[in-house]
């Protein structure tokens, strides 16, 4: 289950021409993801990479004992709103027998997203969604 959704207003990452080829039409994101990884870095999280989805961008953390992931893109039409959520996943062997907490993880994934996106270059404005 994914975390809350973090969406903050800012035109600091821009559009690379061509980016949405690797995703789908109008998905964009990957400066942001970028942003994002480098942020996650700096505080210690491991990422092992940036790549594209159908949806935007995803930042993976890691895939051991559970997927690890932060899911990045813009809001519909829009290419100064953008929007983040953090999701872990496992299954059901792994919440048996690797002891993940799945729910204290994304939590705790998912604080530390909102300090990153609201400490992002230029925003002028910051919410969260279910």
């Amino acid at each position: 289950m994914p975390g809350e959704c973090h969406v903050i207003q800012t035109t600091a990452f821009p559009i690379e021409a061509g980016e949405d080829a690797s995703t789908n039409p109008g998905r964009y994101g990957r400066a942001f993801a970028n942003y994002v990884a480098d942020q996650f870095r700096a505080r210690g999280e491991p990422v092992e990479t940036v790549e594209p989805q159908d949806f935007g961008w995803c930042v993976l953390l890691g895939q051991k004992p559970a997927k690890k992931f932060i899911c990045c893109g813009n809001r519909d039409d829009r290419t100064d709103e953008w929007m983040a959520f953090a999701v872990v996943e496992t299954g059901l062997v792994g919440r048996f027998f690797a002891g993940v907490n799945v729910g204290a993880e994304t939590e705790r994934l998912s604080r530390l997203l909102g300090e990153v996106v609201q400490s992002a270059p230029g925003v002028t404005a910051y919410s969260t969604e279910q």
